[in-house]
């Protein structure tokens, strides 16, 4: 079953009709689904599907040969061609052939297009000569390079020093699925279980696919995060060992930071590392999708950025695993799931405040250009010795004086009264002539607060209310 990508479906199956070249480059992290989208726009379609290999250029040769016997020519035993040059022409003579029958299209599909740019590193140069001296004469040709490799893509493929930059007619970076995509995975799943195994997932297909909704949110863990034996254990560190040639020191940069060191000082201290060394990891993982660099919005008390894992998986994995790697690979994972399952709340509560700030990208009535979080010093205090503050959220309207400020509570008892006060009174801080406060609650809310937010303009909202309103 295909889940969710309906825009991107739709954009390919547009351009694919548009009677001329077309060239999409289509990239994101592994595991995204490229080339399953790939796939589903294919499959009723005339395509030369040719995947890439970190083998060397004579297999890759040889594979994209074959890929154009067999999908053009119905030949499983095709002769290897040349060079590049000639396969990528002979593509060139059958697509001018076919548009001269009828204009039915041909799909070029260069899977992983960084292993054969490595593999022959005059490859980009030769592909944009045959797009410029034939792909560009046909109304019938649409090519398709995939990677993974997110730094290789927007560079090398992107970027203005590329070859083939000016050459593509459009490009798709593939995001995870939203929490609504993700849902159609795991409908029977109690939502507020969900919402943490979408957490962990991170909204990666292929995740998604590996979760049973028959299964409880603790089965689920246990049968495929906490087993030595299954892929989700050991895909952060196998993915660390594809990517990068010291993958020691960023596993020690991702234990500092979800240990709560947010700052590269706190990252350095905590890991040994020197300062600039840091940075240069630091940076490599953000290339990766795996670290963000958060800013504080607006310049009010503001403080220096932070540094968060963004990613779901290793953003699990470095939380527990390291902890407790002795007890599950001893198969003693029932002495430390209580553990477990208790911080499980403070880890669900982090994501429902990104639910909750993308929630409101579509729900709020003030036009948000960007949502994010606030910390820094109480403004309205003169000490510099005062504590610094947080706010869960923070949404800077398109109009200049138009501010969201909200609070999130993932806790199983009600939300009170508390909450409410404190929520004005870090209002105060933003001197803005438009405010929108909100309260977003896994539970529901005490009678006090219900009368506070009445008198005070406060939204109140569930998560089973915002849900529903999506």
């Amino acid at each position: 079953m295909f889940i969710g990508r309906h825009s991107e479906i739709q954009d390919l199956e547009e351009r694919v009709k548009s009677s001329r070249f077309e060239m999409i480059p289509i990239y994101g992290r592994r595991r995204i689904g490229k080339t399953r989208l790939v796939e589903e726009f294919t499959k009723n379609k005339k395509t030369i599907f040719f995947t890439a290999n970190q083998f060397g250029e004579s297999s890759n040769l040889k594979n994209l040969s074959n890929a154009i016997g067999v999908s053009l020519f119905g030949n499983l035993t095709a002769p290897t061609y040349p060079s590049f040059q000639d396969a990528f022409l002979e593509i060139a003579e059958q697509s001018k052939a076919q548009s001269e029958e009828s204009n039915d299209p041909i799909v070029f599909v260069i899977d992983e297009y960084p292993y054969l740019a490595q593999s022959n590193m005059g490859i980009s140069s030769v592909l944009q000569w045959v797009i410029d001296k034939h792909y560009l004469k046909l109304s019938n040709l649409m090519l398709i390079l995939t990677g993974s490799q997110m730094s290789f893509m927007q560079k090398q493929v992107l970027g203005y020093e590329s070859p083939l930059y000016g050459r593509r007619t459009g490009q798709i970076r593939l995001l995870p699925l939203d929490f609504n995509e993700a849902r159609a995975f795991l409908p029977s799943l109690p939502l507020s279980d969900f919402l943490t195994i979408f957490g962990i997932t991170g909204g990666i297909p292929l995740y998604l696919t590996m979760m049973r909704d028959d299964y409880s949110l603790e089965e689920n863990i246990k049968m495929h995060l906490l087993k030595p034996s299954t892929l989700l254990y050991e895909e952060p560190e196998n993915l660390l060992m594809q990517e990068l040639r010291t993958p020691n020191r960023y596993h020690d940069v991702l234990i500092a930071v979800a240990g709560g060191a947010t700052g590269l000082n706190e990252i350095a201290n905590q890991t040994g590392l020197e300062s600039g060394s840091v940075s240069k990891y630091v940076n490599t993982l953000i290339d990766l999708d795996i670290l963000e660099k958060r800013t504080s919005l607006t310049n009010i008390g503001k403080r220096k950025p932070i540094y968060f894992i963004k990613d779901g998986l290793f953003h699990f994995w470095y939380r527990y695993i390291p902890r407790y790697k002795n007890f599950i690979e001893r198969q003693q994972v029932s002495s430390i799931w209580p553990r477990i399952e208790e911080d499980l709340i403070l880890f669900t509560s982090v994501i429902f405040e990104e639910y909750c700030r993308e929630w409101l990208h579509f729900n709020s009535t003030i036009l948000l250009k960007e949502v994010g979080a606030w910390w820094g010093n109480n403004p309205l205090v003169k000490d510099a010795s005062s504590t610094a503050e947080e706010v869960d959220i923070i949404g800077l309207g398109l109009e200049k004086d138009e501010l969201v400020v909200g609070e999130c509570k993932w806790r199983n008892e009600l939300t009170g009264l508390d909450v409410g006060e404190k929520l004005v009174e870090r209002a105060h801080f933003f001197p803005y002539g438009k405010k929108e406060l909100y309260i977003f609650s896994k539970s529901e809310f005490t009678v006090a607060l219900k009368d506070y937010a009445v008198k005070h303009s406060i939204k109140l909202l569930t998560f089973d209310e915002m849900v529903g309103h999506n």
